[in-house]
């Protein structure tokens, strides 16, 4: 997932990976039929077929703090943002140029009025 402010400045960047739980259950010193059969994983963190997962990114917009007399003040520098999301299947478990990307969005996220952070 990245973010993107209007003059194409990254602000956030971050990958997640999903992989199956090993068929070994993490015994052995073997490498089974590829990298997510490793016998160090034992999380289950893959997408099931058919199934939604949801997920959660805190993105902060950026934000100059400002002298207004005695106190100080938050202003957005930049009120509207680009977020890019892709998911890949990466069959060797690395960005190699054999990642298949099977679903890739982009948003733009706004905030139209006036933000004061207090």
């Amino acid at each position: 997932m990245t973010a993107k402010t209007k003059d194409d400045t990254v602000i956030y960047n971050k990958q997640k990976f999903y992989m199956p739980f090993p068929g070994r259950l993490g015994r052995g010193k073997e490498m089974g039929r590829g990298p997510y059969e490793k016998s160090g994983i034992l999380r289950e963190t893959s997408i099931p077929p058919l199934a939604r997962v949801h997920e959660t990114f805190e993105i902060t917009f950026p934000y100059e703090d400002k002298v207004a007399g005695t106190s100080t003040r938050r202003e957005l520098l930049d009120d509207e943002i680009t977020v890019s999301v892709v998911l890949s299947y990466l069959p060797f478990g690395e960005f190699d140029g054999n990642e298949v990307t099977f679903f890739e969005e982009t948003k733009v996220l706004d905030l139209k009025t006036e933000w004061i952070w207090r």
